[in-house]
Parts: C-alpha cells; structure tokens; sequence
C-alpha cells in the first residue's frame, strides 16, 4: 500500500466498486479479476481501508426464527389497538378515590 502526500484519500472512477471489493474478499473472483484488484490495492490506500472496513462487515445472512406469540398477548394487543385513541382505563382511579395532597 503505497502513501502519497500530494494524493486525495478518496473513490476515484478508477477504483473497483464496494461489491466488487466483497466478491474479491469472499473469493468469488476469476484469477485476472484477482489480478487485477490485487494489484489495485497495492496502489490505492482508500481501497485498501475500504477493504479492511469490508472484513469487519458481516456480509452472510444470519438466520431468523419467529416465537408465536401467546394468544393472551395476541387478545390484549388487538384490544389496545381496536381502541382507537380512547384512554386506558386501567391505570385510571375514580375521582372519588383521588386524595389531594398538599
């Protein structure tokens, strides 16, 4: 990686795109992509940060699973939300029981 004073550390239309950073860091490349990119990197430092920012990144596709929610939770959500915006009665005390304190 060599380091110039006078270069800019930036993309120029020259550099390979990110994807195809990842295709070169993952090794699906043909050997003259290889080449190629391996080469590049020799000479362009924002490529090569690009590139060890890119190994950091975990590109592979993490598998999800669903818990079912329980069907208590499922009756009190759709009766919050068929509410509409009137007030939960739940946390309300009647005036009669309000004591004032001063």
């Amino acid at each position: 990686m060599s380091s110039s004073c006078n270069s800019l550390f930036r993309k120029t239309v020259g550099c390979p795109a990110s994807q195809t950073l990842l295709a070169y860091r993952r090794s699906l490349m043909t050997s003259n992509e290889l080449v190629y990119i391996e080469s590049h990197l020799e000479s362009c430092d924002f490529c090569s940060a690009e590139l060890q920012l890119l190994t950091r990144y975990r590109s592979e596709a993490e598998e999800y699973s669903f818990a079912e929610m329980p069907a208590q939770v499922r009756r009190l959500a759709e009766d919050l939300l068929t509410r509409g915006t009137a007030p939960f009665k739940g946390f309300a005390e009647p005036a009669e029981n309000r004591q004032a304190f001063h």
